[in-house]
C-alpha cells in the first residue's frame, strides 16, 4: 500500500502538469498554472500541505542554477553597466511602496517585506517576451536583461535581511551580523573555491560519468547550503555560491543541463505548495485591496523605472520600453514570501492578497509591453509643444564624424554581427557609409577606428535625418527589433521613397511581414545558411553544377511564393 505522502506527491505533480498545460495554452507563464493548481488542490486536499518541505529543495535548486548560469567575469561586466540602475530601481520603489502598504493596513514588518518583494521584476516573463518578439539584442533588451540579473542577485541580501528580522532582538544588529557572516562566506568562496572546486570537478568529469558529475554537483550544493544554514544564514545563499563557484569550471554547462530538469520539477512543486497558502475566499473578499495593490504597482513601478532610465541617459523608445517591460512583480517575490512565512513574519492571508496582485501584474505585462511603442509615439506627439518634456521622449542622436554631409551613401542601422560584416565589406570597397547604433560601447569602439557613426535609435526620425537618409542610396536594416524595423521602414518609404531598403529578418513571420511592406530586399540568415548547406550536400553527392543551380533556384522561388 503506497504511503500517503507518496500519493500526495503524485497528486501535486498531476495537478502541476494540468495547470502548466492550461497556462501555456492560454499563453501565460507556467508558474501561474502551478499556483492555481495549488489553490485548487489545497481546497480539496488540505492534507497536501504536508509536503511543503519539498518546496525548500526547489528554492535551493533555483538559486543553485542561477549561480551556474553566471560567472565572476559576467558579474563584473554586468556590474559596470546595470548595477546602478538595478539597485536604484529597487531602493526607490521600496521607499515609495513601503508607506503605501502601511496605509492599506499591513504592519511595519509585513509592509517592509512586501515593499522589497514588489521591487523585483520577473526574469522568466521578461526574457520570454523579449525572445518571442525578437528583441533580446536590442538596446532596451540588453538594459532589461542587465537590470533583471542585478535584481535576481538582490534576492540574496534580501533573504539574509529577512532571516535577521526573524532572529529576535534588534533587527539592525541582527542584519549587520548576518551581512558580515555572508561577506566572509562569499569572500571564502571567491578565494578558495574559484580555483580549487573547478579543478576537482574537472577531475570528476574526466571519468566520463554524467551521473557522478550531477551527484557531485548536487552534493556540493547541499553541503554549502547546510554550512551556511549552520552560520544562521539562508541556505539559499550557500546554494547560489556553490553554483557560482562551479560556473568557473568548463563543466558548468554540462552540470546545468543535467540539473535543470530536476530544478524545474522541484520549482513546480514549490509554486504548487505556495498555492496551498492562498485562500480564494480571501482574494474575493479583498478584491478591491488586490486591485489597489495591482494598480499601484503597475503605475508607480513604471514611473520609477522611467525616472531611473532617464537618469542613466536613455531616452525615447528605449526608456518607455524598459519602463513598461519591468513593471511586473517577479517570481523571486514568492521565494521571499516563502522565507517570510517560515519565519512567521507574514500571515497566509496577507500572502493570498499580494499573490493575487502579483499574478495580475504578470498576466498584464505582455499586453502593456506590446503597447510600449504606440504609447511612446503618443507621448512624443502630445509633448511636442512642451520642449522641456518632449526631450525625454525623443531619442535623438549625434554625429561622431566631422566629414561633410554624405550623398549617395549607405546607411547601416545596427552594427551587430550582420551590420558589422556589411560595414567591413563596404569599407574594403571604399563605399561611403554611415553607421547608426544605439549601443554607446559599440559607437565608442567604432569611433576609435575612425568610422562615421551616429549614436541613437535607428527608429527615431531625428537620428535617420542626421544620417542623411534623404540623400542615401540604400539603408541596411540590421536591427533585430521587429517594431523598430517597421517604424524605420515606414519613415524611409515616406520621406525617401527612392532609397533602397535591405532588411534582415530572423523568423518566417517577419519575412512575410516585410514582404507585405514591399521592402526591396529581404535577407534571412537562416535561409541563406540552409541554401549554402544544401549546395554543399548536393555537390558532395556528385550532382552537376547545372542541377545544383536549378535546385537552389527552385528553393528561392518556392520561398518567394510563400
Amino acid at each position: 500500500m503506497p504511503e500517503p505522502t507518496f500519493l500526495l506527491v503524485i497528486l501535486v505533480l498531476i495537478f502541476a502538469s494540468i495547470g502548466g498545460f492550461i497556462a501555456k495554452k492560454l499563453k501565460a507563464q507556467p508558474l501561474i498554472g502551478y499556483l492555481v493548481s495549488g489553490i485548487v488542490l489545497g481546497s480539496f486536499f488540505p492534507q497536501a500541505s504536508s509536503i511543503s518541505k519539498l518546496s525548500e529543495i526547489g528554492i535551493i535548486l533555483l538559486l543553485f542554477s542561477l549561480g551556474l548560469e553566471l560567472s565572476f567575469s559576467k558579474l563584473i561586466k554586468v556590474f559596470k553597466t546595470a548595477l546602478l540602475g538595478g539597485i536604484l530601481q529597487i531602493i526607490i520603489f521600496s521607499l515609495i511602496s513601503y508607506p503605501f502598504f502601511l496605509k492599506i493596513g499591513f504592519n511595519s514588518v509585513t509592509s517592509l517585506i512586501f515593499a522589497l518583494s514588489f521591487s523585483l521584476s520577473s526574469t522568466a516573463v521578461v526574457v520570454k517576451i523579449l525572445a518571442d518578439r525578437g528583441e533580446t539584442e536590442t538596446r532596451h533588451g540588453a538594459i532589461m536583461s542587465g537590470w533583471l540579473l542585478v535584481q535576481d542577485l538582490a534576492v540574496i541580501p534580501i533573504v539574509i535581511f529577512i532571516n535577521s528580522l526573524g532572529g529576535g532582538g534588534g533587527w539592525v544588529s541582527q542584519s549587520l551580523g548576518s551581512f558580515l557572516k555572508a561577506f566572509y562566506v562569499i569572500l571564502s568562496a571567491i578565494l578558495f573555491g574559484r580555483h580549487i572546486v573547478p579543478f576537482i570537478f574537472h577531475k570528476i568529469a574526466a571519468v566520463n560519468s554524467r551521473e557522478l558529475l550531477v551527484i557531485s554537483a548536487l552534493g556540493f550544493s547541499g553541503m554549502v547550503a547546510y554550512l551556511t544554514s549552520l552560520l544562521g544564514i539562508s541556505p539559499a545563499l550557500g546554494a547560489f555560491l556553490a553554483g557560482l563557484v562551479i560556473s568557473e569550471s568548463i563543466e558548468n554547462h554540462a552540470v546545468l543541463g543535467e540539473v535543470r530538469p530536476l530544478r524545474d520539477l522541484f520549482v513546480a512543486i514549490f509554486f504548487v505548495t505556495l498555492g496551498f497558502l492562498i485562500t480564494p475566499q480571501v482574494i474575493i473578499h479583498s478584491f478591491w485591496l488586490v486591485s489597489a495593490v495591482f494598480a499601484f504597482t503597475m503605475v508607480f513601478k513604471t514611473i520609477v523605472n522611467f525616472l531611473v532610465i532617464q537618469a542613466l541617459g536613455h531616452r525615447g523608445k528605449t526608456a518607455v520600453s524598459v519602463s513598461l517591460g519591468l513593471s511586473q512583480v517577479g517570481e523571486f517575490s514568492f521565494v521571499i514570501f516563502s522565507q517570510s512565512l517560515l519565519k512567521g513574519l507574514i500571515s497566509p492571508n496577507d500572502v493570498s492578497i499580494v499573490t493575487g496582485a502579483v499574478l495580475l501584474t504578470i498576466v498584464a505585462t505582455p499586453y502593456f509591453f506590446k503597447k510600449a511603442v504606440p504609447f511612446w509615439i503618443y507621448l512624443k506627439n502630445i509633448t511636442q509643444r512642451a520642449p522641456w518634456l518632449n526631450k525625454y521622449f525623443v531619442g535623438g542622436g549625434f554625429k561622431d564624424f566631422g566629414e561633410p554631409e554624405l550623398t549617395d551613401h549607405i546607411v547601416i542601422c545596427g552594427y551587430g554581427r550582420v551590420g558589422g560584416w556589411v560595414g567591413r565589406a563596404l569599407s574594403d570597397t571604399n563605399t561611403p557609409f554611415v553607421i547608426i547604433d544605439s549601443s554607446l560601447d559599440v559607437i565608442s569602439n567604432l569611433k576609435k577606428s575612425g568610422l562615421p557613426v551616429i549614436f541613437g535609435d535607428p527608429a527615431e526620425p531625428e537620428v535617420l535625418e542626421a544620417a542623411g537618409i534623404r540623400t542615401a542610396r540604400a539603408v541596411v536594416v540590421a536591427i533585430p527589433d521587429r517594431v523598430s524595423q517597421e517604424i524605420l521602414i515606414s519613415y524611409v518609404q515616406t520621406i525617401a521613397p527612392n532609397v533602397k531598403i535591405i532588411s534582415r529578418v530572423h523568423l518566417d513571420e517577419d519575412w512575410e511581414r516585410l514582404k507585405i511592406l514591399k521592402v526591396d530586399k529581404i535577407i534571412q540568415p537562416e535561409f541563406e545558411a540552409a541554401i549554402a548547406i544544401t549546395k554543399t550536400i548536393l555537390i558532395s553527392m556528385g550532382k552537376s553544377k547545372e542541377e545544383v543551380r536549378e535546385r537552389l533556384k527552385n528553393l528561392r522561388i518556392s520561398r518567394s511564393l510563400k
